[in-house]
């Protein structure tokens, strides 16, 4: 039986519209323009060494929730989620971060240890979120609505929900030639 191992959670306005996750010793960049193209029409996107998420606005906060899995969990059927998408993702050191460019960030520590791990991420809320900052941006005042509506709805309207396991050994570097 699945057991939760780890849970985090990251609340952050999203730079650029943006939040990856990547092991802390994964390149970057690798991948990473074809990845963003790709998010900004299915939402969620991956290089095999960076997740990336593309929220559907950038002024009010986003919640993402991440949780780590001793192995794949039961799916969770819940209404308003969307159906899971299922990425791969390259963890040499197993320390991941979870972040938005230029914004709130966490680092989290996977007891699975180093390996490939299997992601299914879904989200909700995202047209709640785009119906606020339409009503944000309808008002002079932006700043003093932005903390208005964020006050209202703590965490954000804009959902995600990462859940990832163990899944293999890293490749051999030899296998990659």
């Amino acid at each position: 039986m699945p057991e939760l191992l780890d849970q985090h959670e990251l609340i952050t306005v999203p730079s650029y519209r943006l939040i990856t996750m990547r092991d802390e010793d994964n390149d970057a960049g690798a991948g990473l323009d074809e990845a963003i193209t790709q998010a900004d029409t299915v939402v969620v996107a991956s290089t095999g060494y960076e997740l990336v998420i593309s929220c559907a606005q950038d002024i009010l906060p986003v919640s993402v929730h991440l949780e780590v899995w001793s192995a794949r969990p039961a799916d969770a059927d819940e209404p308003g989620w969307s159906r899971p998408r299922a990425f791969e993702l390259e963890c040499p050191s197993a320390l991941v971060v979870l972040s938005s460019p230029t914004g709130g960030a966490l680092d989290a520590s996977l007891p699975g240890g180093q390996g490939v791990y299997a992601l299914d991420v879904v989200y909700r809320g995202r047209e709640q979120a785009l119906a606020a900052r339409r009503h944000v941006l309808e008002h002079e005042d932006t700043v003093s609505h932005v903390q208005a509506v964020a006050a209202t709805q703590p965490g954000g309207f804009e959902r995600y929900r990462i859940r990832m396991w163990l899944m293999a050994p890293l490749p051999d570097e030899d296998e990659d030639e």
